[in-house]
């Protein structure tokens, strides 16, 4: 190169991009006009040579560069035209032919939708931000937009330019502030890259807040198909009733490695198990292997094993195929503070509030969203129109809520602001939970936003103007109560029961409930539920029975279980004897569940302590009567007396204490009748009782015949019973003739004596 064209470079600008300090690659790297000659300029860290090879005429002409920066940065003067070029590169050890060029690809943005994601105003901010497989004319890539506005430059990072952080700077949008395009040529699927963020000269390592996958912490390019605009429909029937499988996705993602195996052990299950419903978690990307709500982003899955949109869409549409309505929990709540993460992302505070006691939660270790930033609100809500648009998810559940709608919620003093009149209420955050519900009624029919709040809300499933628009709300509080008492050894139940009774049976109703057994319950104090119970391993397996029972007998008991893993770890044959029990009782809850649950004024419902540690709950709506026995003592009696409110025959029809669920069993294997009892309001049922067992009964009255023939039977005993009562009275009659004819004759002998005296002297 000669002095002339020497001078003609920009040297300061090759410097930044050297440096990785520039904001606009695109006015330096590719080709450029200076003067009458054409300038190509390329940078690629470490190579030896670099040569273009330009198309011109159908021909090939090729054109060496010169390097002019022992860091990499080629560059040379033409003076011909052409139609396209490609690179070829040459390492110390390796050769890459037909490089094509990504600074000769101008990134087209849509300006109005991107503008729309800034001012909070889009649900869609994930079809243009992120990571997205795209195709300029016959070149096949992916294109790269982000937004940071308080970045001085950003470049991509990734295991495909060996994580040099000035291989591919990204453009400066000239008319949108922050955000940042860069399309990268020929990048193969799954590649792993982040962002790395120049802010006042320090580089901020940070994951795509948009990336669909998460492997190694690091994001991962992702194909995937949108499906646009979506009309409004149907999506889940609106009288559904709910029984949740919930489905640590990643742990079976770990187990099978595969798609179809996952799908076609999920389809099995379900059917088995006879549940309607799935519930995914533990999704995304989680800083802290104690607490997958830790998430990255809430659109990052955890690809460790596999799982990424695209998996997760197949395994869906296994599911789809059986009639299974699907739910996702979304963590929208809070996000990782890690350093990869969304905290002090560009630099600044970009998801969060400047004031830590907004953007902090220390317990959970955690970054709290600004629900009052205009980007964060599109970003959140896009979220949850990502899984319900892209996915036809049924609905979606929300966990901590609390965290969303209180300030202080587990946190200390100091920690927190006060609202007006010192309310610790989150307005902003309670404003935007209500949005992002209105949003998705508004926008898919019948779909569900269910709550999973531990915090004390007015009203959180009602339809007032203060509601929080959620259908549902998950009962942990009812269900951890039912754990807390039966993990009591059973001789302190007998001063609980009566309070715990009146909790789980007669609590406020008027939100609208379901009941879970979930990774929550089953991971607290890292114990499983079986763990938590007492006693043995049989006796924990029985405590363990009794609460998925009880937990189905709730009022309402719409219904969610994480049964696929809440016995990992479990000696087998102890695992086969539960999900034998679960079986078999969920065949029976199935066909029974709305005469035995919905107990209300059409349905009667009555309830009997008696003895503080037994009870029972009787059914009579008519059709099929049930009266359902809880032992909850560790104490087994062959003849029991239970106070009943109906006369007729009762038959066993299921019993926990069965053998093959790992009982003893003791079961009621003959009809048994009603006897009458010393209470006029009740009759007698003697039954055998195993310990801590739930045994239920189906009542039918007893027919004509079986009248007759207790009458002639009660008529027999009575005449018997008279017969034998006329024989005592005979027979006590004769006794008393006996002894009065002895007692008379006894005393005229007395009298007799009384004359003897007299005689004699008559003699004399």
């Amino acid at each position: 190169m000669d002095q002339k064209h020497y001078n003609m470079m920009n040297w300061e600008a090759i410097e930044s991009i050297v440096y990785a300090d520039c904001s606009n690659p695109f006015d330096i790297l590719s080709v450029s006009k200076k003067g009458k000659s054409k300038l190509i300029q390329a940078f690629y860290p470490d190579a030896q040579k670099v040569s273009a090879e330009f198309v011109v005429e159908g021909k090939t002409k090729t054109l060496k560069l010169e390097k002019v920066d022992e860091a990499g940065f080629f560059a040379e003067f033409f003076n011909f035209e052409y139609e396209s070029y490609t690179f070829k590169v040459e390492y110390e050890k390796k050769v890459i032919d037909k490089v094509v060029d990504p600074y000769s690809i101008r990134v087209e943005t849509d300006a109005n939708s991107i503008k729309d994601i800034l001012k909070g105003k889009s649900c869609k901010a994930y079809e243009f931000l992120g990571s997205h497989k795209k195709k300029y004319g016959i070149t096949e890539g992916y294109e790269f937009l982000l937004y940071a506005p308080k970045a001085d430059s950003v470049s991509v990072v990734g295991d495909f330019n060996d994580w040099k952080e000035n291989a591919n700077l990204m453009q400066s949008d000239s008319s949108i502030k922050g955000l940042y395009k860069l399309f990268i040529p020929d990048l193969a699927d799954s590649s792993e890259y982040k962002y790395v963020i120049n802010h006042k000269g320090n580089r901020i390592y940070k994951n795509d807040p948009f990336a669909l996958g998460i492997k190694n912490d690091n994001s991962v390019c992702v194909p995937f198909e949108y499906s646009g605009k979506k009309s409004k429909k149907k999506i889940c029937p609106a009288d559904l009733d709910l029984q949740i499988l919930e489905v640590d996705i990643n742990s079976l993602f770990a187990k099978f490695k595969n798609v179809d195996a996952i799908g076609e052990y999920l389809c099995a299950h379900i059917k088995k198990y006879d549940y309607n419903c799935v519930l995914f978690n533990n999704l995304f990307k989680s800083n802290n292997p104690n607490d997958i709500y830790e998430i990255i982003s809430p659109y990052s899955f955890d690809s460790a094993h596999g799982l990424d949109a695209k998996s997760l869409k197949g395994v869906m549409k296994k599911l789809k195929g059986i009639g299974v309505n699907m739910f996702v929990e979304l963590p929208l709540a809070f996000a990782s503070d890690c350093e990869s993460g969304l905290s002090l992302f560009d630099g600044g505070n970009l998801f969060e509030n400047e004031d830590e006691r907004l953007s902090k939660h220390n317990m959970y270790k955690a970054m709290l969203y600004d629900f009052t930033h205009p980007f964060t609100k599109s970003f959140l809500l896009s979220c949850v129109n990502f899984f319900m648009n892209e996915f036809d998810f049924s609905g979606y559940v929300l966990p901590n809520t609390g965290v969303l709608l209180y300030h202080d919620y587990n946190k200390n003093p100091g920690e927190f602001i006060t609202e007006e009149w010192g309310s610790t209420l989150n307005s902003k955050g309670v404003a935007f939970v209500k949005e992002i519900n209105r949003f998705v009624h508004k926008e898919y029919k019948n779909a569900l936003c269910i709550a999973s709040i531990y915090a004390f809300y007015k009203d959180v499933t009602g339809k007032s103007p203060d509601s929080l628009c959620f259908d549902y709300c998950l009962n942990t509080g009812a269900c951890e109560e039912i754990l807390e008492f039966l993990k009591l050894e059973p001789v302190f139940r007998r001063d609980r029961l009566d309070s715990f009774l009146l909790f789980t049976h007669f609590s406020n109703n008027e939100e609208k409930y379901i009941y879970p057994y979930s990774r929550k319950e089953n991971t607290k104090d890292f114990a499983t539920i079986y763990d938590r119970m007492p006693g043995d391993k049989m006796q924990k397996l029985s405590n363990l029975k009794m609460a998925v029972i009880f937990k189905h007998l709730l009022f309402g008991a719409q219904l969610m279980n994480l049964d696929i893993d809440e016995n990992d770890g479990l000696e087998n044959d102890i695992r086969e004897k539960y999900f034998s029990f679960l079986y078999d009782f969920r065949r029976v809850y199935e066909s029974n569940k709305h005469r035995i649950r919905n107990f209300n004024a059409d349905r009667p419902f009555s309830y009997k302590c008696i003895d503080n540690q037994v009870f029972t709950r009787e059914y009579f709506d008519g059709t099929k009567d049930y009266i359902i026995v809880f032992n909850f003592s560790k104490d087994s009696y062959q003849k029991y007396n239970i106070p009943v409110s109906h006369e007729g025959v009762y038959r066993e029809v299921f019993s926990s204490d069965n053998v093959s669920y790992g009982g003893t069993g003791i079961l009621n294997k003959k009809l048994l009748e009603t006897s009458d009892s010393e209470n006029s309001d009740a009759f007698t049922l003697t039954v055998k009782l195993p310990a801590l067992s739930i045994i239920a009964f189906e009542y039918r009255k007893f027919t004509k015949e079986e009248l007759e023939a207790i009458f002639q039977k009660k008529k027999k005993a009575m005449i018997k019973f008279v017969d034998g009562e006329k024989k005592k009275i005979k027979e006590e009659l004769n006794a008393n003739i006996e002894i009065l004819k002895k007692d008379a004759q006894k005393r005229m002998d007395e009298l007799d004596e009384l004359l003897v005296p007299y005689n004699k002297q008559r003699l004399n």
